[in-house]
């Protein structure tokens, strides 16, 4: 859709405009923006596939991290599959597997799964953590990689329980902020109320909130700072988007709680572009991505509901609600990002976002104004 408003005047003509932002598949990336479960690549390192499937995208329920340097412009992958060496590097512009990280050797153990959700800061450390039934009585890990080629940390970056009411579950969600000795990752409850915040010095529950307060597992399945590392959002299927802040171990009431467009959506992250927050969220159903401009967080504005599924039809069902959704490079100064999704057992697709430069079409819609005077 649309906008235009235009005054002539018999001095000259004022046109201001906008136009619609645009989603388009990256048709560099896979097979036209989609990496497909199973799918070999021409590209791909050698012995990432066993001669007839890729090794770290099936249909099993065991991809459920993915994360985006912005230092390579790579995705980092995290897969469970027997074939081991599953934290792949995946190229961000061909989607062709690169390789392993080097996880060295008996430094990765425990959990319920070893290896889940990883996030990447934003000067290129990588960050992976295993998933934990209750971290009352089970440690929370999360290992440290200093960039790409980097071996791991020879002792996990973090390694403790997290004392929270009830029996928490924690790892099903991740979200990864700031850089150097100051990241911040968020992990979303499931079990309880809230989240926990994580540093290289410690974690904190916030599962007190003013009222009225979250309800259980709100954040479990998809979770995102927003705006700044004090906001975080989150969302579990089948309920609205909850926006909160928190300081310390106290967080505020719901600021928001927001019905979105589809009752599937839960993996989400935010991005700003030329200032303008965008949410990008995918429905775990159908592996459509969805993208709405926050300009008014109290009032989300739906943009796209996109996705491989609206043109191939359903793929391996998505039963665990897993996945994540990243927005990659961001080009402010001509208004775009890249974005990936991949939900769980539906592969990996690839999206350029963009934002029309105010006044684009009103400019064009000028010159043919003048054009046709010059005709009459």
């Amino acid at each position: 859709m649309k906008s235009v408003s235009c005054v002539l005047a018999i001095a000259g003509l004022a046109c201001a405009a906008s136009a619609a932002p645009t989603l388009t598949n990256m048709s560099t990336f896979g097979n036209n923006g989609w990496r497909a479960p199973n799918v070999i690549q021409g590209g791909d390192t050698a012995g990432s596939n066993n001669g007839t499937n890729y090794n770290y995208l099936g249909t099993g329920n065991l991809e459920r991290g993915m994360a985006y340097n912005p230092v390579t412009g790579n995705l980092i992958l995290v897969s469970r599959s027997a074939a081991g060496n599953g934290i792949r590097v995946i190229n961000g512009t061909t989607g062709n597997d690169m390789g392993a990280l080097n996880q060295g050797s008996g430094i990765i153990t425990g959990g319920t799964f070893t290896t889940n959700k990883v996030g990447v800061s934003a000067d290129g450390q990588i960050f992976v953590a295993n998933l934990q039934a209750n971290t009352n009585t089970g440690a929370l890990k999360v290992y440290r990689w200093a960039n790409e080629a980097a071996t791991i940390d020879a002792t996990p970056w973090f390694n403790s329980t997290i004392a929270v009411a009830g029996t928490p579950r924690m790892g099903d969600s991740m979200d990864t902020t700031g850089s150097g000795s100051n990241v911040k990752h968020v992990f979303g409850h499931a079990g309880v109320v809230g989240y926990s915040i994580v540093t290289g010095s410690g974690a904190t529950a916030v599962s007190s909130f003013t009222a009225p307060a979250p309800g259980v597992g709100r954040f479990r399945l998809g979770v995102t700072f927003a705006q700044n590392d004090s906001n975080v959002w989150g969302k579990e299927t089948s309920q609205s988007l909850h926006q909160t802040t928190y300081s310390g171990s106290a967080g505020t009431g719901i600021t928001n709680s927001t019905a979105l467009t589809s009752a599937g959506e839960a993996p989400m992250d935010y991005v700003t572009i030329g200032g303008i927050g965008y949410l990008a969220a995918m429905d775990v159903n159908n592996s459509r991505v969805y993208i709405y401009n926050m300009s008014n967080p109290l009032a989300p504005v739906s943009l796209f509901a996109f996705g491989v599924t609206a043109t191939t039809g359903t793929l391996a069902a998505n039963g665990n609600a897993t996945g994540d959704v990243r927005w990659g490079a961001v080009d402010n100064g001509n208004l775009s990002a890249t974005l990936y999704a991949m939900s769980s057992n539906q592969g990996i697709q690839a999206f350029t976002f963009a934002v029309p430069t105010p006044g684009t079409l009103g400019l064009a819609m000028a010159g043919g104004l003048l054009a046709a005077r010059r005709r009459r």
